[in-house]
C-alpha cells in the first residue's frame, strides 16, 4: 500500500499527489478530504469524486484504493437512505453498476476499502507517520506527505451476481427545422428513488415525491403543454426519463454513452432533480450557471417571467456532480440543473433546510408535504420557455471559454 494525501490530481491548478509517488500494483490509500487548493465549486466537486480520484490512480498503475475518514464526516450522498434514530444497524447493500464494462465508471479498480479510524491507526505503524498527525494536517488545511505504508492487505471476498433490467424512456417531439431538426436538446429527469429501507416512525416506503417525482411530473408536464399548445421548434427536443439516479446516475451515464439519437447532435442537457416547489418562485438557483451559454439563456427567459436567477447557494453540498446532468457534463454536453432558490436569512432559506434536514431521502417525501402548485406551475413555464429558446436558437449551446468542463468537448 502507498499513502498518496488527498488522492487528487489537478494539474491545472498545480496540484497532483500521484506525482512522482510509486502505485503501480498497489493499493493507493487517501484521506477522504479536499486538498487545499483554490478551485472552483464545480470543479472542486468534480476532482471530489470517487470516479476521478480513481482515474487519476489507475493512470498511475494502482489496482485498488483504501479509503481513510476526514476529521468530519463529508455531505451526505445521494445513494442511501438515512440511518433511522435507533435500532440495530442495516444489513449491506448491493453494489449496482452497468453490466458494460466501457460505461463502468471504476473499471479496472480490484480492491475498494473503507477504514474506521480506528483501522486507519493501524495501517500508519512503522511508517514514520500517524493518523493523528495526517488528521491534525488536514484540519489546518495543509498539504500531505506520500509515503509507503509497511503492512500488506489479504482480502478474501465471496461475491453473489445478479442482473437485472430497469429501462430509461424516451420520447421525441421532433423539430420543425429541416436542417436543425436532427439536433437535439435532451431533457432529463429521473424515475427512481431508494425503495424500502430501514422504518422512520413506522413507515419503511420512500415515496421519493419531491426526488423525483416532482422532475418527471414537471417534465411530462411541459411535454403536454408543448403538443398542446400547437408550438414548433428548429430543433427536436427528446424528453428521456432515466433510471438508477439514485445508485449512481446510471441511467442518464448509460443514455449518454449509447443515445438513441447521434451523440454529436445532441446540443445540451437540462435536467429537473428535485427543484423543491416549497415557496413562491422568486428566485431559481441554476447549477452550473457560469458553465455555459445555457446560463445567460436561462437569466433571459427567467427574467421576461419575472423570475431572477443565482448560483448554487450550497456549493458544499456538490449538487452540480449529484444529478443526471453531470453525466453529460462528462460527456462534454452543456447542461443545467434546477433548484428554487432563496435569499440568505430569509424564511424562503428556513423553509428548504427544513425540508432537506426533515423529508429528503426519508419516507415522509411524500403526497402529504405542503406543495406551492402555483410556483411549480411558473417553474414549468420557465423551463418550457428555455427549452424553446435552446432548440430556436441557430447558435448551439457553447462551453464558456474560461470552464473547466470545456475540455471534455474535445475528447
Amino acid at each position: 500500500m502507498v499513502f498518496i494525501g488527498y488522492g487528487l490530481s489537478i494539474p491545472d491548478a498545480g496540484w497532483d499527489d500521484l506525482k512522482g509517488v510509486d502505485v503501480r500494483g498497489k493499493i493507493a490509500v487517501y484521506v477522504n478530504a479536499f486538498a487545499p487548493v483554490k478551485v472552483s465549486d464545480n470543479v472542486k466537486s468534480h476532482v471530489n469524486t470517487a470516479d476521478e480520484r480513481w482515474a487519476a490512480a489507475k493512470r498511475a498503475g494502482a489496482i485498488g484504493i483504501a479509503i481513510i475518514p476526514p476529521p468530519t464526516p463529508p455531505p451526505p450522498t445521494v445513494t442511501a437512505p438515512p440511518a433511522a434514530a435507533a435500532g440495530p444497524p442495516p444489513p449491506p447493500q448491493p453494489v449496482i453498476t452497468l453490466s458494460d464494462r466501457d460505461v463502468q465508471n471504476l473499471s479496472g479498480q480490484i480492491v475498494a476499502l473503507n477504514f474506521t479510524a480506528r483501522g486507519a491507526e493501524k495501517l500508519f505503524a512503522g511508517s514514520g507517520h500517524t493518523f493523528a498527525e495526517i488528521t491534525q494536517l488536514v484540519k489546518d488545511g495543509k498539504p500531505l506527505p506520500k509515503f509507503p505504508l509497511p503492512g500488506t492487505i489479504k482480502m478474501h471476498a465471496a461475491l453473489t451476481r445478479d442482473t437485472f433490467e430497469a429501462a430509461n424512456i424516451a420520447a421525441l417531439f421532433e423539430g420543425s427545422d429541416p436542417a436543425l431538426k436532427n439536433e437535439y436538446v435532451v431533457m432529463t429527469s429521473h424515475l427512481d428513488h431508494v425503495g424500502i429501507g430501514r422504518a422512520v416512525n413506522g413507515d419503511a416506503i420512500y415515496n421519493g415525491a419531491m426526488d423525483d417525482a416532482s422532475g418527471i411530473a414537471a417534465m411530462l408536464q411541459i411535454a403536454k403543454m408543448l403538443k398542446a399548445s400547437g408550438a414548433t421548434t428548429r430543433r427536436s427536443i427528446l424528453f428521456v426519463a432515466v433510471s438508477a439516479e439514485e445508485r449512481g446516475l446510471l441511467g442518464s451515464r448509460y443514455f449518454a454513452a449509447h443515445p438513441t439519437v447521434p451523440f454529436d447532435k445532441i446540443v445540451g442537457n437540462i435536467n429537473l432533480d428535485m427543484f423543491l416547489p416549497l415557496y413562491p418562485l422568486k428566485v431559481l438557483e441554476v447549477q452550473g450557471f457560469a458553465e455555459s451559454s445555457l446560463g445567460e439563456s436561462v437569466r433571459v427567459v427567467a427574467r421576461e417571467l419575472g423570475v431572477e436567477v443565482q448560483t448554487d447557494r450550497e456549493p458544499e453540498q456538490n449538487r452540480f456532480i449529484r444529478s443526471d446532468q453531470y453525466s453529460f457534463i462528462r460527456r462534454g454536453v452543456p447542461a443545467l440543473a434546477f433548484k428554487f432558490g432563496y435569499e440568505f436569512g430569509t424564511q424562503d432559506e428556513k423553509t428548504r433546510l427544513a425540508w432537506v434536514r426533515e423529508r429528503y431521502h426519508q419516507p415522509s417525501d411524500d403526497l402529504n408535504q405542503p406543495v406551492d402548485l402555483e410556483a411549480a406551475a411558473k417553474f414549468n413555464r420557465v423551463i418550457m420557455a428555455l427549452l424553446r429558446r435552446v432548440a430556436d436558437d441557430a447558435a448551439r449551446p457553447a462551453w464558456n471559454a474560461d470552464s473547466f468542463f470545456k475540455r471534455f468537448a474535445a475528447r
